[in-house]
């Protein structure tokens, strides 16, 4: 397995295979991503689903870093993050903000997710990282938890009766 932080140009090379995989994830996030016209969106409910809510998606997350998890050369996982990113919640700095996590399903249960934080760790030890989920997505709370991540702030019904939006953070080695 090998994990690759990408410069913007090398990310180029990934961007088909990443929207293949954006489209296959589509339905697993919650809402799903195809209803959301960015990666850092705060209005998450009422808005409907659309081909072009995807591709919205996808180029508001290609200008953000990316990381990549390779398997004898075939993209398995990736995850976007923003450097520096700041919201009424993500307050300290310097920070990355990591927007968005897909691990192919051949490639789950694999420990691909702990890896690449893992990498996300080693090449910004000062810096907080933050992230966002839903409360119902207990795989990824699960793992956050494991690394050392607190919650930071709970936005109750944030995505639809009974699904919150949980902000957290892990704060930099220093």
């Amino acid at each position: 397995m090998e994990i690759k932080i990408l410069t913007k140009s090398d990310s180029e090379l990934y961007f088909p295979e990443i929207l293949e995989m954006l489209k296959r994830a589509d339905g697993e996030f919650v809402p799903p991503l195809s209803s959301r016209s960015s990666t850092t969106q705060s209005s998450l409910v009422g808005n409907a689903s659309t081909p072009e809510g995807i591709l919205l998606y996808f180029e508001e997350m290609k200008k953000q870093r990316l990381a990549v998890a390779l398997e004898n050369g075939e993209l398995v996982a990736f995850m976007s993050y923003r450097e520096n990113y700041l919201t009424d919640t993500v307050t300290e700095v310097p920070n990355v903000y990591l927007s968005t996590l897909i691990v192919k399903p051949e490639g789950r249960g694999k420990g691909l997710t702990q890896i690449m934080y893992g990498e996300l760790f080693n090449a910004y030890p000062d810096r907080c990282v933050y992230t966002r989920t839903w409360s119902t997505n207990a795989a990824h709370t699960k793992i956050l938890s494991r690394l050392g991540f607190d919650i930071l702030k709970v936005i109750e019904n944030d995505r639809g009766e009974g699904i919150d939006t949980v902000y957290f953070v892990k704060r930099g080695v220093k």
